[in-house]
């Protein structure tokens, strides 16, 4: 019975994600509690409240972009997809192309892309996403950035981690030249 509500959830991740979850299998097999709790950080994983649809999604593009070129991202990709961001806005964090971003998703993406890279600039960027957003801003970029990595952690360490790959929005290639710079 609950071999079956286990695999039950695997395929629910899997249809949503679009992705294999055998690491998920994996992770059960050989950690059971380890697993459950695994599944119920998912949830948060998911969570948007304040920031706007395209700058959450494109904070977790910045996020999972520095950990993975690969399957993660592409699912980060469909799950914002899914959610009704833009296309054009997410080729455009995958590019790291500032141009088509509104004001809103530039900024959130920066302080995102810098402060996944340690780079003192996102210091300079978090007032102004506190005076944008506030600490509900700063709070839901902080948990996307989070969470957006540990599913390629767990991946690799689970000896999931894949090449990078070509990323497909809305059935197109982007331009960019994943794993060039980002070897997963």
């Amino acid at each position: 019975m609950l071999k079956n509500t286990i695999e039950r959830l695997i395929r629910r991740q899997e249809a949503i994600t679009g992705e294999s979850a055998d690491f998920m299998r994996d992770l059960h097999a050989g950690s059971p509690g380890g697993f459950w709790r695994f599944a119920l950080f998912v949830p948060m994983s998911r969570h948007r409240g304040t920031l706007p649809l395209n700058a959450a999604c494109a904070v977790r593009i910045a996020a999972v972009h520095a950990e993975d070129c690969g399957p993660c991202l592409q699912t980060v990709i469909k799950l914002s997809l899914d959610a009704g961001a833009s296309p054009e806005i997410l080729r455009a964090a995958v590019e790291e192309n500032l141009e088509p971003m509104d004001e809103e998703t530039k900024l959130a993406f920066e302080f995102a892309r810098h402060l996944v890279a340690r780079d003192p600039r996102s210091e300079d960027l978090r007032s102004a996403i506190e005076r944008r957003w506030g600490k509900a801003g700063i709070s839901e970029i902080a948990l996307a950035i989070a969470s957006s990595r540990v599913f390629p952690t767990v991946k690799r360490a689970m000896g999931y981690g894949q090449a990078c790959q070509r990323v497909v929005i809305a059935g197109e290639q982007t331009e960019a030249a994943l794993g060039t710079a980002r070897a997963a």
